[in-house]
């Protein structure tokens, strides 16, 4: 079967970043996957799907994950990271050398989870555990502005499969898309953001709107 979850990062020289965004990226993984276990929260499509399949008995029933790195050119160290983080995690796999503003794109047309977690940078692992659990558990999309996205795969690849440009350009299409059907994601305002990330949230916002979302990085 598919990884139940996937959590691509959308990286673009970020050298610096990456082992956090990694490291923070499985601890989210396996905090779901722990969770799941002890029965805190259980996903009724994902038992209805594993008898569509006909699942064999004694079959490990636990939550399964893929990271997906997405390197958009990077002209720093950040493959040589890549690297040493493929021998430690076998989840992860990697697609390189994409062009700039294209990396959400590419992670709708091959992520494997039913349930995709978002992040082109840093960030708070217990975010990323709360919107990942607001969709296992139902919702179609939640978002922490400019931090991370989790969608289901259905509305991933509808509103993600053609477009261009960054984090924020990829919430604010989810965003539209469940508007037009009288629905809205989880929302999660971020706590004690600073000013200047709070400046620059709105920036990226803007040049979204004006069609620059491959600058909204």
């Amino acid at each position: 079967m598919p990884p139940d979850l996937t959590i691509a990062l959308c990286l673009r020289d970020d050298e610096s970043r990456l082992a956090d965004m990694a490291a923070a990226a499985v601890e989210v993984a396996e905090c779901l996957i722990r969770e799941h276990a002890v029965g805190e929260w259980a996903e009724r499509t994902r038992e209805e799907a594993l008898i569509d399949t006909e699942a064999e008995p004694g079959r490990d029933l636990g939550l399964s994950f893929e990271l997906l790195a997405l390197d958009e050119s990077s002209r720093d160290n950040t493959l040589s990271v890549l690297s040493i983080l493929h021998a430690r995690h076998r989840q992860l796999r990697t697609l390189q050398g994409l062009e700039r503003g294209t990396a959400v794109m590419r992670a709708a047309r091959s992520a494997q989870g039913r349930v995709w977690l978002l992040v082109d940078g840093p960030f708070e692992h217990e975010h990323g555990l709360w919107a990942a659990r607001q969709v296992f558990c139902g919702d179609r999309a939640a978002i922490v502005p400019g931090e991370v996205l989790a969608v289901t795969r259905n509305l991933g690849q509808a509103a993600l499969g053609w477009l261009g440009g960054g984090l924020v350009s990829a919430q604010r299409e989810v965003t539209q898309m469940l508007e037009s059907h009288g629905q809205r994601p989880a929302w999660s305002p971020p706590r004690d953001q600073a000013l200047r990330s709070r400046a620059r949230l709105f920036v990226r916002g803007r040049l979204s709107r004006f069609g620059l979302g491959h600058y909204d990085r």
